[in-house]
């Protein structure tokens, strides 16, 4: 397993990391949902839904299962994001601040997606991820099937 740590904090903590609107939105999303839901539903948000999309359809399901994979694979694959995760262990002691913007624009690269955007969602799963430890959020959804591309 990697050498990642993640902190075992609270939801509030890991939200402290956030700029005051994002949080402002992930604490009203928050009684709707589960925080899993609720960064699904941060990552969902695409503007006014007065607004049709370009190609006329708006599903943000492909790009929720595609962010999830990636962030997977950030923290349970050893041979992915090696030098992103070696960066991290040299600091030592990461905050959770460079944990959540460093995890981010890994993931961000990765599927072409701005950092800045994805920030709450990575700070919630994070949160979960330090409340189980790496091996068990890992061993949790090693039965989960793969997630199709995004067509």
């Amino acid at each position: 397993m990697t050498s990642l740590n993640v902190p075992n904090a609270e939801l509030g903590e890991w939200l402290d990391v956030l700029k005051p609107y994002q949080r402002k939105t992930i604490e009203a999303f928050l009684p709707d949902g589960s925080p899993e839901q609720v960064a699904e539903r941060w990552l969902s948000a695409a503007g006014s839904p007065n607004i049709v999309p370009f190609g006329g359809v708006r599903d943000t399901k492909p790009f929720w299962d595609n962010f999830k994979a990636e962030f997977r694979k950030f923290i349970c694959d050893d041979t992915a994001y090696v030098e992103e995760k070696k960066a991290l262990s040299v600091e030592g002691s990461t905050s959770k601040a460079l944990l959540v913007s460093a995890v981010s624009a890994a993931i961000g690269a990765s599927i072409g997606y701005t950092a800045t955007l994805l920030v709450p969602a990575v700070a919630i799963l994070l949160c979960a991820v330090g409340k189980m430890s790496i091996a068990a959020y890992c061993s949790s959804i090693a039965s989960v099937p793969p997630t199709t591309s995004i067509k």
